[in-house]
Parts: structure tokens; sequence; C-alpha cells
């Protein structure tokens, strides 16, 4: 394939832009800091604001001086993380001087009052904020004393009858909960911060950044300076970080502008002020359409004045807007923290953004209870949610041209080494991440902000390997971003069902689906709007799905229900998870044939049906099973399947996620004609083409079969294209696909040194110790240097691989004096045919720890160290080459 050919041949799109930590720094500093960040293969950089002391300043102009002309010379690409403090939002102090524009809420103070009574009064002039404007008074019946529900109507406009601070009033006989609603700026979560909802306070910041840089720097816009970075943008209504922040809860602030009310006013009309209290409090049959009313009118302003505002400006300034928000167990769909609602906030975006950070993800945690540092929740949403909000939106908008971004390595401590994110970033492809910002480049040494530090002058003793790391990055996802991503089916969001009644995480039945080998993109209620049905298969833009799924809502979206109504004649499945829904997400009744529309399945049995629905329209170009048995058992739960369709044929990723299962499979391949294979290596830019025509399948509706297999943590990249097409780009072909024939255990009497010269003698025939471990050398941060030799006796048509089933963190490894590169993630191994020799072999290992033993950083707290060292015997693998 062609963009297969331009990776071996050296050439590679750019997909990396990492974090540069800005302090204050001299230029001389930021130049070698630079170089270093070149020497990893990086195009691309983002200039992390937030630590610069004087931003938007004369020190600040000075080092972004230096730094776009650098960048010129260089070829390099320069992104700016757009504001002075985190998260985006500050303006660069710019609410200082527009204190008006800031965050503003809609509040509410209530006491409980009792009929009947004539000419009574309460003092409500205290519950109203200094700053605050009255919106009214309200009476509102209680059904009664068990709960904090109120009615939903019979309510009292009191709002009249207020005088020198005191409400009077006249009440027939029953309890009531008197409300005083009102606005602020006061009391939420950040409240000298800008306001997402409204226009002029997004404005601000447009001014006191964005036009202040292209003011200096617009010849540079649209060619070094390729754009800007917002980092977390939150509605803000509460303090911290609680995830859960939603409707229904009280003694809250919630989000508020001219703007929403003007819109709220439009669709309440008279209903407007008798409305609110159903925010905080259920109110009988209006909660659920009162409460999808506000969250719809109020996520549609984010995009609207923030992301869409910001996005614009950037497209006509020649360059791009890109960015994430707060994802975390759930909140991606919630107020607070996050913006409501992923899809909508993203639209504005250039690429569609995520963050993994604070061990959010760690191989194994999949499920729900999974401690972080932040948190105790929730594995699952990690693992099989977050990649896929990104992933999927980059495939349904079209402004993102396919690319999802991921923030990546953050705050995981110094205990993250090469290994660890070598995992990370394998999870994040595998799902359809393509685009990567690493956390982060830092020339401060020791710097505790967040670490790790890539290079952390000269100090970390895995940068040599990290430089591997992200070529490998690199080339993987200029692999993986070809073509035309295949997915089995689409997962409703379940945001606009989770702001009114229970709903099932669209992760459920995306993990059913994943732990089976199939693929999903999760979409939003609001791309119905565009999407269309054809022969039973769904289409958004040039993406299809074989079925939608719905999981179960409590209540479901109109706009669902209508689209699945009018798409009846051409044949759509839609699967419901479980049992159907009560009602729309308005309130009103479903139609009488909806169950008729719909087949309930459980999560037990979706794949089965997905797959089948799939097959049946032709779109598992590639399947999965165990070894052409058909079935899919639990023994491939961690293996996961991505798969592009080309102009010229598939290419795939295959991950064996599992932290202690071999996932041995059968890959099934439909069409006929793609009878060449070729295996790609991004660690070390190699490939092999073989012939498929040696191996029909045996599953009906496949005509190849490919047998194979990952150690935990291993991954595999593959093309699948006509064999002539191979053969015409000057590729050998090799007849038979090699698996090992052989395997060897090398049990080798080591000589260890580190660095200040002391020496340790293992024998052959003891367990291999942790250089890291008690006993050994547990202050110790540096490289262990392994030497040892072994005798070999080659055949001819032998092949040979040197594999190390257990090591950490990395290893660089010399065969008898040739140097074969780095490894890192293991079980790993290199091709070493041409360094073995025939009699006596000397190898020589290098193995770089991670800083956590020197610097014991309070992040590094949350993640299990691995031992340091060779701590397995290793083995050479032998190959037969027919």
């Amino acid at each position: 394939m062609k963009h297969l050919q331009a990776l071996l041949q050296g050439k590679c799109t750019s997909h990396i832009l990492p974090f540069l930590w800005m302090k204050g720094e001299d230029n001389e500093t930021i130049k070698k800091e630079l170089d270093k960040i070149e020497a990893c293969g990086i195009r691309e950089v983002c200039l992390e604001s937030r630590p610069h002391p004087d931003f938007c300043g004369p020190k600040w102009w000075e080092n972004l001086d230096f730094i776009c002309e650098e960048a010129e010379k260089r070829g390099l690409r320069l992104w700016i993380l757009d504001d002075k403090k985190f998260p985006t939002g500050y303006a660069n102090g710019g609410f200082e001087k527009h204190p008006e524009k800031s965050k503003l809420y809609l509040g509410e103070r209530h006491m409980d009052i009792m009929g009947p009574c004539r000419n009574s009064a309460v003092l409500v002039e205290n519950f109203i904020p200094s700053d605050g404007r009255l919106l009214g008074i309200l009476a509102v019946p209680k059904p009664d004393g068990q709960t904090l529900a109120i009615k939903g109507s019979g309510i009292l406009n009191l709002t009249d009858t207020m005088e020198n601070g005191f409400v009077y009033f006249d009440l027939p006989e029953g309890a009531y909960r008197l409300f005083i609603l009102f606005t602020t700026r006061t009391g939420g979560g950040r409240d000298h911060y800008m306001n997402l909802i409204d226009s002029s306070s997004v404005k601000v910041l447009l001014d006191e950044v964005y036009e202040k840089h292209y003011a200096r720097y617009s010849k540079y816009f649209g060619n070094v300076i390729a754009g800007f970075f917002s980092d977390e943008p939150e509605l803000g209504n509460v303090k911290g970080y609680p995830f859960d922040n939603m409707l229904g809860q009280k003694d809250i602030r919630l989000p508020w502008s001219d703007e929403l009310e003007r819109k709220l006013t439009e669709t309440w009309k008279e209903e407007f002020l008798t409305n609110l209290p159903a925010l905080w409090y259920d109110s009988e049959e209006k909660t659920a359409k009162v409460r999808t009313e506000y969250m719809d009118a109020m996520t549609h302003l984010v995009h609207t004045c923030f992301s869409g505002q910001i996005g614009s400006w950037c497209q006509v300034h020649g360059v791009e807007y890109i960015g994430h928000i707060i994802e975390d167990d759930n909140a991606h769909a919630r107020m607070g923290c996050s913006i409501g609602h992923y899809f909508r906030e993203m639209e504005g975006q250039h690429m569609a953004g995520i963050d993994v950070v604070h061990h959010q993800i760690v191989p194994g945690f999949t499920q729900p209870v999974h401690q972080w540092i932040a948190g105790d929740r929730d594995g699952e949403f990690f693992h099989f949610g977050l990649a896929k909000l990104g992933s999927s939106a980059a495939h349904i908008q079209k402004n993102k041209k396919d690319r999802a971004l991921c923030e990546i390595f953050g705050n995981y401590g110094w205990a993250e080494g090469n290994s660890f994110m070598k995992w990370l970033t394998n999870h994040m492809l595998v799902r359809g991440i393509n685009e990567f910002t690493p956390h982060a480049f830092s020339m401060k040494y020791p710097d505790p902000d967040c670490p790790p530090h890539f290079y952390a002058g000269g100090n970390n003793p895995g940068f040599e390997c990290f430089t591997w790391l992200m070529q490998y990055m690199n080339r993987s996802a200029h692999f993986l971003s070809n073509g035309t991503h295949l997915a089995d089916a689409a997962i409703l969001y379940h945001g606009e069902s989770g702001w009114c009644g229970e709903a099932m995480y669209f992760q459920k039945p995306g993990r059913a689906l994943m732990e089976k080998q199939l693929d999903y993109d999760v979409i939003p209620a609001d791309i119905f709007a565009e999407a269309i049905v054809e022969n039973g298969v769904l289409k958004i833009l040039d993406k299809t799905y074989a079925s939608l799924i719905l999981p179960y809502a409590q209540c479901l979206d109109e706009r669902v229900v209508q689209f699945i109504e009018a798409n009846q004649k051409n044949k759509l499945k839609v699967y419901i998870i479980d049992k159907l829904p009560e009602k729309t997400t308005k309130g009103t009744e479903l139609p009488e044939a909806f169950s008729k529309w719909v087949e309930i399945v459980t999560l037990d049995n979706l794949a089965k049906k997905a797959a089948a629905e799939s097959e049946k329209h032709r779109m598992r170009k590639l399947a999965v099973t165990d070894n052409g048995k058909g079935t899919i058992s639990e023994n491939l739960q961690d293996l996961r399947m991505i798969v592009n369709q080309t102009e010229e044929g598939l290419c795939a990723m295959l991950f064996n996620e599992s932290v202690s299962r071999r996932a041995d499979f059968s890959l099934l391949v439909q069409d006929d004609k793609l009878d060449g294979l070729t295996f790609y290596d991004p660690w070390f830019n190699r490939a092999q083409s073989f012939d498929l025509k040696p191996y029909p399948a045996q599953t009906e509706g496949y005509a190849h079969q490919i047998l194979g297999s990952l150690e935990p943590g291993e991954s595999c990249f593959l093309c699948l294209e006509i064999i002539e097409h191979i053969k015409e780009e000057g590729i050998k072909i090799e007849s038979d696909i090699h698996f090992p024939e052989k395997q060897t255990t090398l049990y080798i009497p080591w000589k260890v040194t580190i660095k200040e010269g002391k020496t340790l003698q293992l024998k052959a025939d003891k367990e291999l110790p942790n250089m890291n471990g008690r006993g050994y050398f547990p202050a110790y941060t540096g490289s262990y240097l392994y030497t040892g030799s072994f005798t070999w006796k080659k055949n001819e048509g032998e092949h040979y691989s040197l594999k190390f089933p257990e090591a950490a963190d990395c290893l660089r490894v010399k065969l008898n004096g040739e140097d074969v590169g780095y490894l890192a993630g293991f079980p790993a191994k290199v091709e070493v045919t041409d360094a073995l020799l025939d009699g006596e072999n000397h190898l020589e290992i290098k193995v770089d720890t991670t800083l956590v033993w020197k610097l014991k950083d309070g992040a590094s707290t949350h993640l299990q160290i691995p031992a340091t060292g060779i701590t397995e015997a290793p083995v050479i693998e032998t190959y037969m080459r027919y």
C-alpha cells in the first residue's frame, strides 16, 4: 500500500504535538529542549503557557519571538495553549477588567410555608446575593412531607407582592415551598472565569489571548503557528471536581446567561418562571421535559458561544482549534467541571480531543470501581468509552477530517516508564486515536508538576528509548490514519437520556461488542438530522453501520424515535438493551408500534446479534474467532481490533490488552481478492509480505484464514490487498507465514554493572532478581549493564529472534557488538539472524530504569512498579523459511 511504502521509505505524516512547559526560561535553554524534541522525530509542539510568569507580557513575547524563528528554521509547527491559568477560561485575567462578563449562575433559596393563611409575610431580602437579580418568587405546593418533591401545577407567583425585603401572601390549605429565584455571579465554582454560554464572555478570551497573538504573529498563522489548544474548559457552576453534577441536585448553582434566559423564555413562554424549580426538584410529569429543554438549550449554547465561536475565529485566521474537556467518570454529559454534552462542545474544534492522565487507565482495571488519583471510578468508562468518544466524534463530524487527539501520559508519575507508555499508546491506537499530545517536556529538573517529563535535563535514563517510542507512535498513527474506519454498529450516546432519568452508559454495550472483537462508534441524537439508511445500513458521512444499538433509557430522545419510525421501510436493525423506554425525553408517550420497530436484547447476546447483522450486510471484512472454530471464547475478551478500508484493501491493528493471557486466534478475511498479506512492525519500521492463497477459510462467507497469536501487551499491524499489487511495488512475497518452530531458553550467567562501577554476578540457574528490589539497589536510578555469553548452532534456512519474556523498564540490545535496537513493552523481541553467530555469542544489554527510585514523587504512589532488570531468561525463537 502506498501509505505503508511511504513509511518504509522514512516518510511519515506528523501526528504528535507534545506539551512544552514554558516557565520563563532563557532562549538558549529553550533551544536545547527543542533539539531534544526534534531528536524524537517530533515536528509539532504545544507551548504550555500555564506556568509562564509573564503570559502575554514582554518576557512571553521574547520567548515566543525566538521560538517562532527557531520553528520556522526547523520546519516545526507550533500550537499555543490558550490561557495563563488552568483551566481555559481565566482569559489572562480579562475578567478583572470585565467582571460584568464573568460566569453567571441561576440560584434558588427556599423555605417551607403552610396554609391556610391570609396576609402572611416572610423576610426574603437576605436570601438574594448582593449582586443578585431577582427573577421571581413562587409558592409551590408540596405533595407530601416524605420527599423533596414538589408539584408541577397549582404554583402561585408572588413576585409582585415583595416590598421592603418581605414577600406577602395568602395561601389556601396545604404545605408549600417558597422559592426565591435569582441570578448571581457568586457562589459557583469559578466566579471570575469565562461563561461558556455567553458569547460576549467568550469574546474576552479571544480579545485577551487570541487577538493579541494574531496582532504580533499574523505572518506565522497557518504555517509556523498551527493553532490553539483549550484545556478542560468547564461550565464551572460548582466548586471542585464532582463528576456527577447534574440537574435534580439541591443547593447548587446552575449555568446561566442572558442568551440562555432568552432561549428558555421563547420555549417556555408564560411557564418560564414556574418551570425553574423543576431543575432542582422532582416536579411530577413535567420534570423530564423541563430538564431536557434546559440542558438542550444550554449545551447548544456551549457550542454556539464557546467552541463554535473560537473555532470560527481560528478558521478565519488560517489556524485550527483543538483541545479537550473533562470526560472523567462519565462527566462528559454533565455540568460542573465539564460541559454537558461531549459532541456539541467538540463541534467547534478541528480534532476530537480526550485525555488520559492520573492513572485513569491501568492495564487490567476494566471494572467500574477503579482507584485513581481523583476518585475510585469508572474503570469501565476509561477502558471502553473514553477513547471511543474521541474517535467517534472524529468519524462523524466532518470538520475533524477523521482526526482524534489524546493528551496522554500526564501525571502518572516517574513510575510510568516507556513500557507502560507503549501499552497506553497501543490502547489508544486500537480504539481509533491517531493524534497525540504527550505530557510533557519540561526544562526544569526536578519538576514536581505532573511528571513524567521526557528529557528532564538529561536526567531521564529512558529518554533514548522514548525517542523510539515517539517514532513508533507516529508511524503507527500514520498507518492507521489512512482509509475509512469500519465499525459493526452505532451505539446511541446516553447524554440526552441521562439528563432526565435512568440511562445505561453507552460503554456498557460498547464493552459487550469490544470483548467479542466487534467495533462501534458512539453517536449523539443530533446526528440523525443528517444520517440516512440505505438497504438496512445506517450511513453517516462515509461511515456505515449494520445496526443501531440503544442502551436502556427511561426516556428516549424524540428525534431517535422519529428516525427509527421514518426508516422502517429501509429495514434498519435496531437493538435496545434489556427493556423499552417509558417515555420520550420530552415526557410524551412512545408510539404504540415502537416495540415492533426494535428488538430487545441483553448485553450477553448483543454481540452475537450485532455480528450476524454485520455479516448479513457483508460489512465484517475481517473477523476474529478462536482458531477457526467460528466462536469467540473468554480467552479472547482482551483482544482488540480496528480495521480501515482503503482504496487498495484493508489496514488493521490487533492488540492483546490482557495482563496475563496469551490470545490465540484465527483472523478471517472476507474478500477473496485480498490474497496478499503484509505484516508491518512500526517499532523497527519493517514489513513482510505473504501469499494467502494457501490459507483457505473453513468458515462460510470468508475466503482466507490466518492463524495468529499475541502475547499479553503485544500488538500486530497488517495490510490486506491484491497480491499482484504488492509484487508491483517490488516487495518479496513469501509463500508461508512463519511461526516459531522452536524456542530455546538462554540460561546465561550474567555480570551486571551499574554506573558507579559496582558489579554483581548472577548465576544461570538462579531466579533473576529485581535490581531495584530489597537487598539490591532500591535507591538507584540509571542503567544496569548485563553482559553474558552463550553458544549457538546455526542451521541453513533458519531465522532467529531474540525474545525477552519479562524485563523493565526498557532494554538496548547488542549482540556480538551489533546494536540491534531498543525494546520496550514486554514480552518483546528483535530479529537477530544476521547478528547471531555459529558458535559463541556475546550479549550486552543496557537496562534503563525510571526516576521513581530517586525522586519518589507523589503521583507514583498510585502506580504498581514492575521489577527492574531482566527478570526472566531470554529466549531464541527459531523460524524456518520455505
